[in-house]
């Protein structure tokens, strides 16, 4: 059940027909161009207190790059699916490019950086994470790396 409240919906809400920002729309990956009807994949970003969302990028395809894997405490993200549309604004005789349908595929809430990956997103993929190494205790380089007669490290030997 979803409840009016929920800001999960009241998200949803903004961020159908949301501008993607760019009168000539390429993925953001590979280059290639984007025309109305296209399915893509979104970064929508809304810093802590801003009112609205904006559109970071788009790539082709129905999800078919690397979704972003460092998210940003303090920024409510979205990497949603979608299809491109227009609304045309006949005032001003122009023709803005938006996200239609957009569905959710990870969303990261502003008090932490770690992914949320919808279990019902249309993906298949985890978003990919680098692996988190620690610095190497001072104490353990100087051990690995020193040589008994006070010289370099040797060659290879790193």
């Amino acid at each position: 059940m979803t409840r009016h409240d929920d800001p999960h919906v009241a998200d949803l809400s903004q961020l159908t027909r949301i501008a993607l920002d760019t009168a000539d729309p390429i993925c953001q990956v590979c280059g290639q161009p984007l025309h109305e009807g296209d399915d893509i994949t979104a970064y929508a970003y809304r810093a802590a207190g801003e009112p609205a969302y904006a559109i970071g990028y788009i790539m082709c395809g129905a999800d078919v790059h690397e979704h972003p894997t460092v998210f940003t405490r303090g920024v409510r993200e979205y990497v949603l699916t979608g299809h491109i549309g227009t609304c045309s604004n006949t005032q001003t005789q122009s023709t803005t490019f938006v996200l239609l349908d957009p569905t959710p595929v990870v969303t990261s809430p502003t008090t932490t950086a770690d992914p949320h990956v919808h279990i019902d997103a249309p993906t298949p993929r985890d978003p990919t994470h680098p692996p988190q190494e620690e610095p190497t205790p001072l104490l353990t380089a100087v051990r690995e790396h020193a040589r008994s007669d006070g010289g370099p490290p040797r060659e290879g030997s790193e």
